[in-house]
């Protein structure tokens, strides 16, 4: 019906990320008007005001409910475990500093945005637009897990709030906290994809020196000029990539704070249920299953920030071949040899306030981290388990 796998994957793929397109409109998280004639985006203000106006309105009423329906019954597992609860607090309102941070964020680095967004559209547009056809099988699989991430972790929220026993979690606090949770996840998505796109061209660029280095061997006459091409597109992506980085690293020390924490306190209180008030129930599946979501899509966004790096060092790779030929134009050893110093001085990396390096290093660092704070937390209340 949808034809063969390879063909469905870039269809899927594209419409996930019109969806996120369309979705971040929506919800004033994108506040930028697209030129159809110049293919490129400006700043609105009219919707910079309508994104700070929904998304804060947003938050004052989550936290006026929140008040107003905090003398609800609480749960058992609140009342068996004292600390259970101060850390769920905790982290409610971790999560919603954050969401007050990122939006502000959004609006103050709107310009920062607009300059990533255009050098894209420019990219795609004009410097790879023979390439366009081409199709990245590890783009298209990284969205959609991503989407499927984003929907898991709404499934899970759902189900916790209305599958835990004794919780009566009013509907408007659910529905608010949904849009909240949708409209952090699409802020994220907009870092996420840039890095995809990002690795989509440096991957092109390791194709066309791929295929520059085969006809070389062939006629070592070619002109000079496609290496310095890719060299320049090279160093506008190294340029790209460190904007992209300043543009949101905020958000992502925010967001991988709260899926540290989140972590935390579902593995917290699987504990509490299953060994400290031996409750033996299928409503116990869900907790993993969240945490299994929650890692998974900590991981995807670790990912992607090591594949981007892993593909900008093959660059350097494949420039190594380029040392067995024979150069009959001086002009063009001199471009390889520059694109090779390029490589070797400057990388990709994503790199965090200068703090540390996102990749499958700190992914691994975190998680254990994350088990030695839970192990930290029960040996503070064992009393109480």
């Amino acid at each position: 019906m949808f034809g063969s796998r390879r063909e469905f994957r870039p269809y899927l793929a594209r419409i996930i990320l019109e969806s996120v397109l369309y979705g971040s409109w929506l919800g004033g998280l994108f506040p930028f008007i697209f030129d159809s004639e110049r293919r490129k985006v400006r700043r609105s203000r009219w919707l910079v005001v309508y994104g700070l106006v929904v998304n804060y309105l947003v938050l004052f009423v989550l936290l006026f409910l929140g008040f107003q329906y905090q003398n609800l019954r609480k749960l058992d597992a609140f009342e068996r475990n004292p600390v259970l609860e101060r850390v769920n607090v905790l982290i409610t309102l971790m999560s919603l500093f954050s969401a007050v941070v990122i939006n502000f964020m959004n609006f103050w680095g709107s310009k920062k945005v607009e300059e990533i967004v255009n050098e894209l559209l420019t990219l795609e547009y004009h410097d790879f637009r023979g390439l366009n056809e081409k199709n990245c099988p590890k783009l298209n699989c990284f969205v959609i897990q991503k989407w499927a991430a984003m929907v898991g972790q709404l499934i899970s929220f759902l189900t916790v709030n209305y599958g835990m026993p004794g919780n009566r979690t009013h509907i408007s606090l659910v529905l608010l906290s949904c849009w909240l949770q949708v409209s952090v996840c699409f802020n994220i998505m907009q870092y996420y994809f840039g890095v995809l796109l990002i690795y989509r061209y440096v991957w092109l660029i390791n194709g066309q020196l791929g295929d520059l280095l085969n006809q070389l061997n062939l006629n070592p006459t070619i002109a000079s000029s496609r290496i310095r091409n890719n060299l320049s597109l090279y160093n506008r992506l190294l340029d790209l990539n460190k904007k992209l980085v300043s543009a949101y690293e905020y958000h992502m020390i925010l967001i991988l704070t709260s899926w540290l924490a989140g972590n935390i306190v579902v593995s917290f209180f699987l504990i509490v249920y299953g060994i400290s008030m031996q409750k033996c129930s299928i409503f116990l599946m869900v907790f993993p299953q969240s945490l299994l979501i929650n890692v998974w899509d900590f991981w995807l966004t670790i990912a992607v920030c090591d594949l981007t790096e892993r593909t900008g060092r093959k660059t350097s790779t494949v420039l190594k071949h380029f040392t067995d030929i024979d150069y009959k134009d001086d002009q063009l050893e001199k471009s390889v040899n520059e694109f090779a110093w390029l490589c070797s001085h400057r990388k990709f990396q994503f790199q965090l306030c200068g703090l540390f390096h996102v990749n499958y290093n700190m992914g691994f660092q975190m998680t254990i981290s994350s088990f030695l704070y839970l192990v930290y937390l029960v040996q503070f209340d064992f009393m109480n388990l």
